[in-house]
């Protein structure tokens, strides 16, 4: 994505522009430096930060639920590893015709918006799905709000959600502040 501009951000990039009439109409809205990347189909990896949610996606598509470790950031990863270890088909969250949708990119922190259904068994099953690929992002709310209120504890209680990411030593990770309680 962005790593060729060297500034890596959420989920896939389709390139790099500093054309600002490139950026959406609702981008401007996020605020000053916000970058905004249109929906791409990305390699799963750390280059940025729809790589860093496709690789998670794809790991739990296809039940490689310990490979999801991959993509969350380094000083999370053993109790991801633990938590991981004890997930089964049966208790996992599903994936159906899961994409990437807009990723918004703020210096070091990124939101990636997907688009498809996302299922979880508990603690009580529900599902959210979402076919908007700007949902979230083109509200017109900052991304120091949106950045906040997808990264607060509680926040898996909604039902749509932006997938938070970080960048730490240059390379991308999902960020979920649940696994740095544990």
């Amino acid at each position: 994505m962005l790593a060729a501009c060297a500034l890596p951000v959420l989920l896939a990039i389709t390139g790099c522009s500093s054309n600002s009439n490139s950026q959406p109409s609702w981008a401007s809205a996020l605020g000053s430096g916000v970058t905004v990347v249109g929906p791409a189909h990305p390699a799963p990896g750390n280059g940025s930060p729809d790589a860093a949610v496709e690789g998670a996606l794809s790991a739990l598509g296809s039940k490689r639920y310990s490979s999801i470790c991959a993509y969350v950031e380094p000083a999370v990863r053993a109790p991801c590893k633990i938590g991981m270890a004890q997930e089964t088909s049966a208790t996992a969250p599903t994936v159906k015709n899961v994409a990437l949708g807009y990723a918004a990119i703020d210096g070091n922190e990124a939101l990636v918006g997907t688009t498809g259904t996302i299922c979880s068994r508990s603690p009580q099953p529900k599902c959210s799905s979402n076919s908007d690929p700007a949902a979230l992002l083109s509200g017109g709310t900052s991304f120091a709000t949106l950045w906040s209120q997808q990264t607060q504890p509680g926040r898996s209680n909604t039902l749509y959600q932006l997938a938070p990411c970080i960048e730490v030593g240059g390379h991308w990770y999902f960020y979920e502040p649940s696994l740095a309680r544990l």
